[in-house]
């Protein structure tokens, strides 16, 4: 079986609107606490539209565009 992650658990949250405590055990704690901080933000600014959940991880995003300007620069 595949690892729980943070993008599994946006998709459940967008199609079902709920996720599941085992659920939130299956997760990294690094992407638990990432998907509890954007749930918050989530229902303070967006008034918990689930299509205004972030599918992407923010961390993940910036890791992948500061690998991308590294590569520009060689």
């Amino acid at each position: 079986m595949s690892e729980y992650k943070y993008e599994d658990a946006v998709k459940q949250l967008q199609e079902s609107g709920a996720i599941g405590l085992q659920d939130f055990k299956n997760l990294s704690y690094e992407d638990l606490n990432e998907l509890l901080e954007e749930i918050k933000v989530w229902c303070l600014y967006a008034n918990g539209k689930l299509d205004k959940l972030p599918k992407e991880s923010k961390k993940k995003k910036y890791k992948k565009d500061k690998k991308d300007k590294k590569d520009k620069k060689d």
